[in-house]
């Protein structure tokens, strides 16, 4: 692979890591988008290849599982990680990120491409008008009470897996706000809870995702290629981010995100 090329791909998967230390992503929702646009025939002048998307979502999502451990051992130092709940969240994610990989099978990789961006453009609106509301609560969470029962972590768990394994994503952009929105949780203890899960049910999706890439015709080897490129890059962006999650305000990190994975899925509407 050229080093133009090369390089490219190693810094997406920086921006990547920086995206999931701060935000508990896996990394791969601005890693999908950032690889359409980066090959496609305008820039580095690549064939368009029909298919491409999933050899970007394996890539993608083994890249996640680097990204997820260190960002999650940083978060579990700092005693954000809910470890209680690990053992229903793992379990229940796994499984159903298998099968949101089973069903992203039976889809065309241009199909899966164009739900990709609408999946992600939508999430970015209402992420936005999270940002803009006047908060009720401190960034901390003073005054918020856990209601993290079993079939309320299950629901986070499944609903989360399945999206995440259909659209070749790590799932924490959903498991975050759920853990919100279900169990009550303060926005870091989301953060970091989601990343430690990332990391076992994102290595079960990609070990799934790239052994059926031949019946794509995509090659296991450009994956790992990827992935080599990516993962030193991520790993490093994600113990940064981690470490920028405790430094600075969330809201500022729930806007940069934002806006950064917002252009991307928007220009990879018209790529």
């Amino acid at each position: 692979m050229p080093f133009p090329e090369a390089a490219v791909i190693a810094i997406i998967g920086l921006l990547a890591g920086m995206l999931g230390g701060m935000a508990g992503v896996g990394g791969s929702v601005f890693i999908l988008p950032a690889l359409h646009i980066a090959f496609s025939p305008l820039i580095f002048g690549e064939p368009a290849d029909p298919q491409i998307h999933h050899l970007y979502m394996a890539s993608a999502m083994l890249v996640n599982v680097a990204v997820s451990f260190p960002a999650a051992m940083l978060h579990h130092r700092q005693g954000a990680v809910r470890t209680p709940h690990l053992p229903i969240l793992i379990p229940t994610t796994s499984v159903a990120v298998l099968g949101g990989v089973l069903i992203s099978n039976q889809i065309p990789g241009e199909a899966l491409r164009v739900i990709l961006a609408g999946f992600l453009i939508l999430y970015c609106i209402w992420n936005l008008r999270i940002v803009i509301r006047p908060r009720r609560r401190g960034a901390s969470g003073q005054g918020r009470v856990e209601n993290a029962t079993s079939s309320r972590l299950a629901v986070c768990g499944i609903f989360t897996g399945l999206t995440g394994g259909l659209l070749g994503l790590g799932g924490g952009f959903l498991m975050v706000p759920l853990f919100q929105i279900l169990c009550n949780y303060r926005l870091k203890n989301a953060i970091a809870t989601s990343s430690a899960v990332l990391v076992v049910s994102a290595a079960v999706g990609a070990a799934l995702k790239i052994s059926t890439l031949p019946q794509h015709h995509e090659s296991i080897r450009d994956a790992f290629t990827y992935v080599a490129l990516m993962a030193p890059a991520g790993m490093i962006g994600a113990v940064v981010g981690a470490k920028l999650l405790h430094r600075i305000p969330v809201t500022a990190v729930r806007t940069v995100m934002t806006f950064l994975i917002l252009a991307a899925a928007t220009k990879l509407v018209f790529s």
